[in-house]
């Protein structure tokens, strides 16, 4: 360093020193804080830390810094923080009258105190490497005293330790606070030394490790002798208020609550709103865990009830027979009914009902409700009316399991109260413009009718009118409850009016967006397939039911083989091919997902896999497909429930015969033929083009392609793979992913023509 510049750097230190002489006084003669005397030594100690750290003092208005011990300070005039911001929050808030804008104030500036001794003691104790809650604590009153918010003096009964026992009192002589209030010449109809309170709790707080509040209990801004304040864990505060007010009495404490800072409060509320919270969700999963469970102890018998009450129903029984089975099918179908009611409530309550958005036709809709409960209005001889708006001859969007759910509630409700009479259905439009339609269904009954003073309670759940009603006509007393929040979750309203044996009117408005293109509904059918030549395995520990799937599914044709445990069903697909499988997910051991995932990890098998379970919970269908399963059938089903799900997950048939019937004039004989030349021939067309591209050989890979594309024209093969064999032949290559292609679309060509039956292969197409 040059001599110049070290000249330089020492008369700018003389100076700076000079400067803090002449305008910074440390009167550091008398202690800093006053204790008792047990605790004396350890703040002894603090006092020389603390002066220390506060004789390091840099002041530099140019660069506007002040630094101590390389820390960074900001000087505040003390009443802008005391009395100037309370006469503005009390001027502000005025409109909300003094004692409530003062509330707002002394909160704000707690919590910002609070939160300053809190950070304030983790740099101290950080700075000062002391470890033990006393030493920390000793720290904080002096630190108070160096940066001029008050002078600390601890009475010989406090006793702080880390625990419910925390206990300390304390005068502030020389509080910040105070003083700015008694140099205004104005008096304080409140403590006013809140930031006091904050600070010193919150530093308190961070060395013992516990929630800590403050509360001064007198002030000199009210006119009181002292400062005075007592600290404490917050929920004992009062305690120690009452205790207080007893042993000094000269000091004439009110025995009322103390006003805790909002801190505590907010802080309090918000752990009692979580134990609350996760209390709530404990509750909540225990509950669905008992309905989900309940939900499958219930299914499982009842799914082999109804499926050997349908097996039953096709064979020949006398008419004494077929009404005991009706019994029983009704019986069962109704629990079944309850059983759905109670799975909707959880799903409600989980909120985790979905919606679909397809295209559905109202008129076809309400016609196909009409027809489920058609022998129902013929048994009891009623009137069923329907009117439906021309309007509504046009495809909406809705979800049409959910809104005949709505309806068939409501329409089969007005039919069970209705005794005599009729049952009127209406349909029409409120409200349309060029994307929606605001469509109301009105139900009108002339049944036994609800009087006004129960017609809310219908719509409540386990409630009916009357309990006569229950004795009388039965229920459960949800079915309104579900239909309501549906209707609501629907983004609708559903009322009613109604008179006591004069008859109730429903009213549903619910809102529709119009779909894109005009879309043709059809009543849904009943699926069939024929399982000739299908091999099914049925995964299922419950004998009953495996005895009634296995009938069910031989009755059509399918060859069917049975494993009680995923363990066997995994030995037995390592030695067998199955076109399909039926999955129970509640199986011993290894549950139906683990099978699922050994099935297509381990085994490396596309085979469709079906769910079929008791366990129909909110979420399991979504499970089941993410699991790797293919569909999703919950207990109980009917027998075209079952053959509606198989036929979904088998392949969809790629022959089509039209073009050789209309060629030939429908000669079965020829036909015949040409199917027999196409089985032996395709084979090895494909081994020809397998090797001729491994070849590299484009003439030949040109010859075959050319030779394929004219033989699977013959049965409607060229919608599937026309193009991949013309590109074949164009570019003389035939890469690995197209012959691929080629090959699966031919294999299961030739699987769906051997296994035409005559009397299919001799039906018209």
């Amino acid at each position: 360093m040059k001599t110049s510049t070290l000249q330089e750097r020492i008369r700018a230190l003389e100076k700076e020193n000079a400067s803090l002489r002449n305008h910074y006084t440390l009167h550091a003669e008398e202690p800093s804080v006053k204790v008792p005397a047990e605790f004396l030594p350890l703040f002894q100690k603090a006092e020389e830390n603390v002066k220390q750290y506060f004789s390091h003092i840099s002041l530099n208005p140019s660069q506007g810094t002040i630094e101590i011990s390389n820390e960074r300070y900001v000087l505040i005039r003390a009443s802008a923080l005391s009395k100037d911001f309370l006469s503005s929050i009390l001027s502000l808030y005025a409109d909300r009258g003094e004692s409530e804008a003062f509330g707002i104030g002394r909160n704000f500036l707690f919590d910002i105190a609070h939160a300053l001794g809190i950070n304030d003691a983790k740099a101290f104790h950080a700075q000062m490497n002391v470890t033990d809650p006393l030493s920390k604590l000793s720290a904080g009153p002096i630190h108070f005293a160096y940066t001029g918010w008050a002078f600390v003096d601890i009475l010989p009964e406090s006793h702080p330790t880390p625990d419910d026992d925390y206990y300390l009192v304390y005068h502030h002589p020389f509080s910040f606070e105070a003083d700015s209030w008694i140099r205004s010449g104005e008096k304080s109809k409140s403590p006013v030394c809140i930031m006091s309170t904050g600070y010193s709790s919150g530093w308190c707080e961070e060395s013992f490790g516990i929630p800590l509040t403050a509360v001064e209990v007198t002030c000199r801004a009210k006119g009181d002798e002292n400062c005075t304040f007592i600290m404490s864990p917050p929920h004992k505060i009062e305690e120690h208020i009452q205790q207080f007010a007893k042993t000094h009495r000269k000091h004439r404490i009110a025995k009322i609550p103390p006003e805790i800072p909002t801190f505590f409060v907010r802080k309090t509320m918000e752990e009692q709103m979580e134990k609350a919270r996760q209390l709530a969700e404990e509750s909540s999963k225990a509950k669905s865990d008992f309905v989900a469970n309940m939900s499958h102890e219930l299914r499982t018998p009842l799914s082999a009830i109804l499926g050997f009450t349908e097996l039953l129903k096709k064979t020949k029984l006398n008419s004494r027979q077929t009404e005991y089975l009706d019994a029983i099918c009704a019986s069962g179908s109704n629990l079944l009914s309850t059983i759905n009611d109670i799975m909707d409530l959880s799903k409600l309550d989980a909120k985790k009902i979905s919606f679909e958005a397809v295209p559905v036709n109202l008129p076809e809709l309400l016609q196909s409700i009409e027809m489920m409960l058609a022998s129902k209005v013929r048994h009891k001889k009623l009137a069923y009316k329907s009117n439906i708006s021309k309007q509504l001859q046009k495809p909406l969007l809705s979800d049409s399991v959910r809104l005949t759910q709505i309806l068939l509630n409501i329409i089969g409700n007005a039919i069970k109260f209705t005794e005599k009479g009729s049952i009127t259905v209406a349909c029409t439009v409120l409200e349309e413009t060029t994307q929606t339609m605001q469509v109301e269904f009105s139900i009108k009954d002339t049944g036994i009718g609800i009087p006004a003073a129960k017609q809310q309670k219908v719509f409540e759940r386990f409630t009916q009118a009357d309990t006569a009603i229950t004795r009388k006509y039965g229920g459960s007393g949800l079915g309104l409850a579900i239909t309501r929040e549906l209707v609501e979750l629907m983004g609708g309203t559903i009322t009613l009016s109604s008179k006591p044996n004069k008859g109730t009117e429903f009213k549903v408005q619910l809102p529709f967006i119009k779909a894109g293109k005009q879309v043709k509904e059809t009543a849904a059918q009943a699926q069939t397939v024929d399982g000739k030549g299908l091999h099914i395995l049925v995964v299922e520990d419950n004998l009953l039911n495996q005895k009634m799937t296995r009938i069910m599914l031989t009755n059509n044709g399918f060859t069917v083989s049975g494993a009680d445990s995923g363990t066997k069903a995994i030995t037995f697909l390592q030695k067998n091919k199955v076109d399909l499988i039926l999955m129970d997910l509640q199986i011993p051991g290894m549950d139906g997902y683990l099978t699922t995932q050994k099935i297509r990890e381990s085994l490396k098998l596309a085979t469709p896999v079906i769910a079929i379970t008791a366990h129909a919970f909110s979420g399991e269908r979504e499970r089941c497909l993410a699991a790797g399963m293919n569909d999703y059938l919950p207990k109980p089903f009917r027998e075209n429930e079952l053959l509606k799900a198989i036929a979904g997950c088998m392949p969809k048939a790629v022959t089509d015969l039209s073009f050789l019937r209309e060629q030939t004039r429908n000669n079965i004989a020829f036909i015949k033929e040409m199917i027999s030349t196409f089985i032996k021939q395709t084979p090895k067309d494909l081994a020809a083009l397998q090797k001729a591209m491994k070849e590299n050989n484009g003439e030949m890979i040109y010859k075959i392609a050319h030779t394929m594309s004219t033989s699977v024209g013959y049965f409607g093969l060229k919608q599937h793979i026309g193009k991949d064999l013309v590109h074949m032949q164009q570019k003389r290559l035939a890469d690995e992913k197209r012959f691929l292609k080629v090959k699966k679309i031919c294999e299961q060509a030739i699987k769906e023509l051997q296994q035409l039956t005559p009397s299919a292969l001799s039906s018209a197409s």
